[in-house]
């Protein structure tokens, strides 16, 4: 097993949502060769409301509102 870990610091929780999908979208893309697994606070969330098409609201949802 090969394991990675990202920190990210100062980052929106827009910015954070968006990379969430962003490693989402690689993960899918890398099925064939790997079992990629995502971990992190709200990360199941995230995918769920961001990639389904009926989502519009998707960071009014969330909570994810830039302060």
């Amino acid at each position: 097993m090969k394991k990675i870990t990202i920190e990210a610091t100062n980052i929106t929780p827009k910015q954070w949502a968006n990379l969430v999908l962003e490693l989402n979208i690689m993960r899918k893309q890398w099925k064939p060769y790997a079992n990629i697994k995502l971990q992190g606070q709200g990360v199941k969330k995230i995918i769920n409301y961001g990639t389904n098409t009926s989502s519009i609201g998707f960071v009014s949802k969330m909570g994810l509102k830039d302060r």
